[in-house]
């Protein structure tokens, strides 16, 4: 049938996102600093709520919580591929964990400032003017 194609594909895409769902849940359920990041991101986004961002200050705080999200759940994969090829000590190797950890950390002090600039304004709009002014 000229469709099947099509079906086989669909059904390895619905897996692979099984799978993705898999490695997010790995990695919120195994990993400190992730529940740091999902802590933080659930501050910004009751913050967000309670600040009532506008649709352009929202789309900037998801992306930089996605970014964050990302670069941590890249630095886990990586250190876990690490140990799998280096099981003993190498100093290399724990030069790689810090510089992937050092990524993670770059991205979330941009993060902070960007949340610092959108919520700081906020704020200060609601310190000036009021509730509803």
């Amino acid at each position: 049938m000229w469709f099947q194609p099509i079906l086989l594909s669909i059904r390895k895409t619905v897996r692979s996102f099984g799978y993705a769902w898999h490695g997010i849940w790995l990695v919120v359920r195994y990993e400190n600093n992730t529940r740091v990041h999902l802590l933080a991101s659930s501050g910004a986004v009751v913050l967000g709520v309670f600040l009532d961002l506008n649709y352009l200050e929202w789309a900037i705080i998801l992306m930089q919580i996605g970014l964050v999200w990302a670069a941590e759940t890249f630095n886990t994969a990586l250190e876990k591929l690490v140990d799998l090829v280096s099981p003993e000590y190498n100093p290399l190797a724990g030069k790689v964990k810090d510089i992937a950890a050092g990524a993670v950390l770059f991205v979330s002090l941009m993060t902070v400032g960007v949340g610092g600039i959108i919520f700081g304004h906020r704020l200060y709009q609601l310190l000036v003017t009021g509730p509803g002014g």
